[in-house]
């Protein structure tokens, strides 16, 4: 995917996406049966990064000049780093924001692949972690916000999903994102800690992973296909059905039980050979209290 800018890409995927849907046509993901093998799923938490001191925005000053900042930020943080990146270009004359938004695992290769940005922030640690062992990060990244998952379902909710069980009955229609996604690899370390678990009923693991019915490059894709009603139930993050609200498309959520690893951890770093003066204004913009509101304000924390 060609991605034309802040404002314009989410609108593009949204639209093909509901014209997959009027044509019957699938139009990402695997409609084959995923295989969720518990033995190699790996902690996500996993090389933790420090948490930055924040400071208030006030403190913060971009260079003066008209210069340009592209950001590669996963596909969760779209709203919330829009509605941010435009409150700094109105406070800053001639500064430009481009937030470009995928998988952070897609976003990792294309830096790999010659793509030019001056600021990376992954929905995972160990993404953020093979982008530094590539060579592609400037300093050390830092930990700014997080997350949780949560189950969604269309809003009429036609098959009934009450709960993480439910998601294991017969005929139930379930989208996830791809292993290799940091939303799918949550979602497969939950869905193993609950099959594991005395709570859980046998074959559980077996029963969801023959419901799965396709995995998609990024989690807003995801929560698209469960808005326009081609799946029964999806696993996303708490800030994309927050997003889903605001955005006038909500979806019903489904909460995990408490005492599975529910948390995301987002790691933000400097992005070799970027910007460095324009990145670390950025990330200062993002640590003050005003960045962790809009985050807050679109479910992270």
């Amino acid at each position: 995917m060609v991605h034309v800018g802040r404002h314009v890409m989410r609108v593009f995927v949204g639209l093909t996406l509901a014209a997959g849907s009027w044509m019957g046509l699938a139009v990402s993901g695997s409609l084959s049966a995923a295989q969720i093998d518990c033995g190699s799923v790996a902690p996500t938490s996993a090389t933790a990064t420090p948490r930055a001191t924040p400071a208030s925005i006030a403190e913060v000053a971009f260079p003066k000049g008209g210069e340009t900042l592209t950001v590669f930020a996963a596909a969760s943080l779209t709203d919330a780093f829009d509605e941010f990146a435009t409150t700094l270009e109105n406070a800053n004359a001639g500064l430009e924001i481009v937030i470009q938004t995928g998988g952070s695992q897609t976003l990792v290769t294309q830096l790999r692949e010659g793509a030019e940005a001056d600021v990376l922030a992954t929905a995972n640690n160990p993404t953020m972690a093979t982008a530094v062992e590539a060579g592609l990060i400037s300093g050390e990244p830092v930990h700014f916000t997080g997350n949780r998952l949560v189950i969604v379902a269309p809003p009429a909710n036609p098959a009934g999903i009450a709960s993480l069980d439910d998601l294991a009955n017969d005929d139930v229609l379930l989208v996830v994102a791809n292993s290799s996604v940091p939303a799918g690899a949550y979602a497969r370390e939950v869905l193993c800690v609950y099959g594991d678990s005395e709570e859980a009923a046998e074959g559980f693991v077996d029963a969801i992973d023959g419901n799965i019915v396709s995995e998609e490059e990024d989690v807003r894709n995801v929560l698209a296909k469960v808005q326009l009603g081609e799946a029964d139930a999806g696993i996303v993050y708490a800030s994309d059905a927050v997003a889903a609200e605001l955005g006038g498309a909500p979806v019903a959520v489904i909460e995990f039980p408490a005492c599975l690893p529910l948390t995301a951890r987002y790691p933000i770093a400097a992005v070799e050979g970027g910007n460095i003066d324009l990145t670390n204004a950025f990330i200062a913009a993002i640590l003050s209290s005003e960045g962790q509101a809009v985050l807050a304000k679109y479910g992270f924390g």
